[in-house]
């Protein structure tokens, strides 16, 4: 596979950013005082739902190629992102509640957040017609992702016993350990609604925000749908696409599942050894190896050194292309910008971009991974399962 990565800068990046960021040989250090100010900064929300709904609903032709763009396209894409962005603050307060619970429940677990990005939002409403934007529950999102799945379990216990101890109101839970999905995807989804504990809070009150808690070996897996999902082009993460991919994610799902001592997918073999037999065949016959350690290859091209001195990183992944690049900024108003200029020119899944802030590159790789497709933990998991002892090459 020819990927050429291109590491670049963004305008708003800044080699000389003072005592605000620390540069190690691990990366770069975060201060969550960065974000953590007045309440003034944070986006409201400015729209009715009604507005919000009509807005979504009049992008998806144009999103699905099947209408030309329509004339309120540049009012309709500001209330989107007003929405979307609106939800910053639940989300940030979100985060800070998974965070003290995870160290109480595991001291290596790592906790990461994301908005839903515009291509996102818009490629949802295209697959599920009779959603609607404004009960979209998952436009802000963070995850845990503990050592191993007794940590999961406790931190799903902690919410169950303290639920809206950080703000998140009323819980609605979804267990897919105990009852995975029979695309083999497994993990605790929480949804909660925003309730403020003081008063200059209360316009942000009931935005939902989706909570992820998984395993690293649950996340390995996630991972490498991500990834295939990525290259292949297949929507293989909503439970759709070629049927070899997704019989071979069933079974591998299943034999973590073992591993750990939890449920198997509904319909899957219930020997072991038979498992075992298909995914090796399945393995063989979509080169899977051979596929992902390609990927994995190129995008770990990519070093510190590329970026080095900026706090919010835009990765902007070019399908058609098969070209990653990655610029550095220092300012987040900038870099969100430039993000949103990126979405509004692209659609149909041909960019994929996304903007994260990291503490150190070893960090967005281990929270972010399926942005570098760095499958590298699935692989070597995938050996295990199938028994074998040999040493992974990547």
């Amino acid at each position: 596979m020819n990927i050429n990565i291109e590491a670049g800068e963004g305008p708003g990046y800044q080699p000389d950013l003072g005592n605000n960021l620390r540069d190690s040989s691990a990366g770069l250090s975060y201060n969550p005082d960065d974000e953590i100010t007045d309440m003034a900064q944070w986006i409201r929300c400015e729209h009715i739902k009604a507005e919000i709904d009509r807005a979504g609903m009049l992008l998806i032709p144009w999103w699905k190629n099947k209408a030309a763009a329509p004339p309120e396209l540049g009012a309709a894409y500001k209330i989107i992102e007003n929405w979307r962005t609106s939800h910053a603050m639940p989300l940030l307060t979100f985060r800070m509640g998974l965070a003290n619970r995870a160290r109480r429940v595991d001291t290596k677990a790592i906790v990461a957040q994301r908005l839903k990005r515009f291509l996102s939002v818009m490629n949802k409403l295209a697959r599920e017609p009779n959603m609607k934007l404004s009960q979209m529950q998952d436009l802000g999102g963070c995850r845990a992702i503990a050592s191993h799945i007794k940590g999961v379990e406790r931190l799903y216990e902690l919410y169950r016993e303290m639920p809206g101890r950080s703000g998140e109101g009323t819980l609605k839970c979804y267990d897919y350990i105990h009852k995975p999905k029979p695309d083999g995807y497994r993990g605790i989804h929480v949804i909660g609604r925003y309730e403020a504990m003081a008063a200059k809070n209360e316009p942000w009150n009931g935005q939902r925000i989706e909570i992820q808690l998984r395993s690293q070996l649950q996340h390995a897996f996630a991972t490498a749908v991500e990834t295939v999902t990525t290259f292949t082009r297949e929507p293989l993460k909503f439970g759709a696409g070629p049927a070899e991919w997704r019989r071979f994610f069933s079974l591998i799902g299943s034999e973590f599942a073992i591993r750990e001592g939890t449920p198997i997918v509904e319909g899957m073999p219930s020997d072991e050894n038979e498992i075992v037999r298909e995914l090796r065949e399945l393995t063989r016959a979509l080169n899977v190896r051979q596929r992902l350690q390609g990927w994995t290859d190129a995008m770990t091209k990519l070093r510190s050194r590329n970026i080095k001195g900026a706090k919010w990183l835009l990765l902007v992944l070019n399908i058609q292309k098969n070209t990653i690049r990655v610029s550095g900024y220092a300012n987040r108003v900038k870099a969100s910008n430039d993000l949103a200029e990126i979405e509004k020119g692209s659609r149909s899944g041909e960019i994929d971009a996304v903007l994260v802030w990291v503490d150190s590159i070893s960090y967005l790789r281990r929270a972010y991974p399926n942005y570098y497709a760095d499958t590298k933990a699935f692989l070597e998991e995938l050996s295990i399962a199938l028994q074998e002892k040999t040493a992974m090459t990547i």
